[in-house]
């Protein structure tokens, strides 16, 4: 053998070699496989109840001089009918200052037609449960005192009769004070 084919041989074996160490992995053996996260719960979010501060007091003058009185009831309807649209858009509204703007122009027209039709029944009901919408439970129980004293009243106590039946039929108004809601109609 000569000298050619041991140039050969180890060319061989260093190209052999060099084979082996280049089909190694560059950094190592295989992966370690990766465990998958534990899936965790959300935390519950704890809903903190504010409690709502019902304002006991009603600084309104609900006893004006009977004599001073003029009746309209066509504008007392009208003025109550817008007070029906306003607290409608009310309960719609989802921006919390549109809504307490749409209450507050509920309750002054529901106050403005009982300004222009003080026996109006269904006005001192409607007025009652707006304010009720606002936590005035003292103004809401005034004005359903009101109320009773106009099923007192012959001449006033058609109309007021179904108004507070009304009460009595639907349990979800005045239900932070029922009792002494019922208490006011006289039931």
């Amino acid at each position: 053998m000569g000298r050619g084919s041991f140039a050969v041989k180890l060319a061989l074996a260093f190209g052999l070699g060099a084979g082996l160490v280049a089909c190694q992995p560059l950094y190592g053996g295989k992966p370690e496989k990766l465990v998958a996260p534990q899936k965790k719960k959300a935390p519950k979010e704890e809903v903190v109840e504010v409690p709502i501060k019902e304002v006991d007091e009603c600084q309104a003058d609900f006893r004006g001089d009977a004599k001073l009185a003029r009746p309209n009831p066509s504008l007392g309807n009208q003025l109550s009918g817008e007070g029906d649209s306003s607290l409608a858009s009310a309960e719609k509204a989802t921006d919390i200052q549109q809504r307490v703007g749409l209450y507050r122009e509920a309750i002054d027209k529901y106050r403005n037609a009982l300004v222009k039709d003080p026996y109006n029944a269904d006005a001192t009901l409607k007025l009652a449960l707006a304010y009720d919408k606002v936590y005035r439970k003292g103004c809401a129980i005034a004005m359903l005192k009101r109320l009773n004293t106009l099923t007192q009243n012959p001449k006033f106590a058609t109309k007021a009769n179904p108004a507070v039946d009304s009460i009595s039929d639907n349990g979800q108004w005045f239900k932070r004070y029922r009792k002494d809601a019922m208490a006011a109609v006289g039931r």
